[in-house]
């Protein structure tokens, strides 16, 4: 249906492969890899398990919600080598907007922090602290951190039937700026946070 290929696909996406890895999953393949067109198969609305739409007739690929999330998974969360990714327990505070996060520690040593706000109206402030595995010691992102964010501010849907489309496809939105106490989520939204941690 149409939550496949709006938003919300994205957000499924990303929240099953945090929540795959870091139940142990040790590689996360996706289904609809393959170009392919709307469908309604259940006669409630048109949308596809896909990456990328079929043209009707502009000849050209729409690239769709979870197009941009693997992307985001693949190139910023983790780090595009042949190497092991330490993925790490996380825990948001149940007070919280519905936010889902997940850590990894990459090869190039810097943490990185995949965060899902499924609150389609409202942004979230996290605040991100790494604790060690004795409980002691806690830590922060210091220095510079690489802030991605993927939202309908990117990305929107126009739900047309079978000539659905997207109206808004632009990759995620990436900033540099110094570490700090908490981090926007925008609502509906993925956010990868990534820098070097200490006190």
């Amino acid at each position: 249906g149409r939550h496949e290929v709006d938003i919300e696909g994205a957000l499924f996406h990303a929240d099953t492969v945090g929540t795959f890895l870091t139940a142990g999953g040790s590689k996360a393949y996706l289904y609809g890899y393959e170009p392919n067109y709307l469908t309604d198969e259940l006669k409630c609305s048109w949308g596809n398990l896909m990456m990328l739409q079929m043209p009707n007739a502009s000849g050209k690929l729409n690239q769709l919600s979870t197009y941009y999330s693997a992307g985001l998974i693949a190139r910023d969360w983790m780090q595009p080598v042949d190497a092991v990714h330490e993925i790490y327990p996380v825990a948001v505070d149940p007070t919280d907007a519905p936010v889902t996060a997940y850590a990894v520690h990459r090869p190039d040593k810097q943490w990185a922090l995949l965060a899902i706000n499924k609150d389609p109206n409202c942004s979230a402030r996290l605040a991100v602290r790494f604790r060690s595995s004795d409980g002691t010691l806690f830590e922060k992102f210091v220095g510079q951190v690489t802030v991605t964010q993927f939202s309908r501010e990117q990305y929107q849907w126009h739900d047309d039937g079978e000539n659905g489309r997207p109206t808004l496809s632009n990759p995620p939105a990436q900033v540099q700026r110094p570490a700090s106490e908490y981090y926007q989520l925008p609502p509906y939204s993925i956010s990868v946070l990534r820098g070097k941690v200490g006190k």
